[in-house]
């Protein structure tokens, strides 16, 4: 405990100084063309590190595909884990950007660099998915709670009365849960990656961008629903190429919308 709290007291030490910028209503496209190029330039290293984030969704969905809601459950969870996933991305951006070439042990680097103010965060957003799987077990129990799923579980809920009131009810409270974890991990995570900010402060800093610019980051979370939505359609394999665009835009985002005082 001791060595946490030493730990918290040094990185309270060091912090910066942040502020956050109003940007123009072409900012979203602009960093996610950044992602992109930023993709051709280590696809090896890129994809490679996408792969693993594949094959961990590949298991995870063959583990659970007789439970449609936990399947459904589990992308959405891959959008709230979103942030924390791409540190190696943002990393590798980084690199790129100061004129160095990226590797794949990049992503290793930054889980250490701040590391408690990182693994805080990943409790916290460990937490909004244990809420939103509660929130989803409730969700089902309320609309099918007298159905039994059988091999063809697609058609039994589809089939069912109640599935179109289930699934307003159930999209509207993933939206919910959703855009919270966006508005505190947006800049968060990346700040966290790059500056020795506590986890606090980043989170606070991370809605204030939001807030200061609430068009442009409604036009960027949509934009990384679709790039995540393109990534499961394709069996999860999609995300070896999309993660990482997401990932690589996202350090733009965040060196667009924040800069020392």
């Amino acid at each position: 405990m001791a060595t946490i709290s030493s730990t918290n007291q040094a990185i309270m030490n060091e912090t910066p100084r942040l502020m956050v910028r109003k940007v123009d209503s072409e900012a979203s496209m602009r960093w996610l063309n950044a992602g992109i190029k930023d993709f051709k330039a280590s696809p090896a290293a890129s994809i490679t590190y996408g792969m693993v984030y594949v094959v961990l969704g590949l298991i995870l969905a063959w583990l659970s595909w007789a439970n449609l809601i936990f399947v459904t459950s589990l992308a959405t969870g891959f959008l709230i884990l979103g942030p924390i996933v791409a540190v190696g991305f943002y990393c590798m951006s980084r690199t790129l950007e100061q004129g160095n070439k990226p590797h794949f042990s990049q992503g290793i680097d930054g889980l250490r660099f701040n590391g408690v103010s990182l693994a805080s965060f990943a409790m916290v957003l460990g937490v909004l998915m244990g809420i939103w799987a509660v929130i989803s077990s409730v969700t089902v129990a309320m609309f099918f709670n007298s159905v039994t799923i059988t091999d063809n579980w697609l058609d039994t809920l589809i089939g069912h009365e109640q599935f179109v009131p289930f699934l307003f009810v159930w999209a509207l409270s993933g939206a919910a849960v959703a855009a919270v974890a966006f508005s505190i991990s947006v800049i968060s995570v990346p700040l966290i990656t790059d500056k020795r900010v506590d986890v606090i402060t980043a989170m606070i800093i991370s809605v204030k961008a939001v807030m200061a610019n609430p068009g442009v980051m409604l036009s960027w979370a949509f934009i990384l629903a679709t790039l995540m939505f393109l990534g499961f359609i394709f069996f999860f394999v999609g995300l070896a190429i999309t993660l990482p665009i997401a990932g690589h835009a996202s350090w733009h985002a965040y060196r667009d919308l924040i800069a020392e005082e």
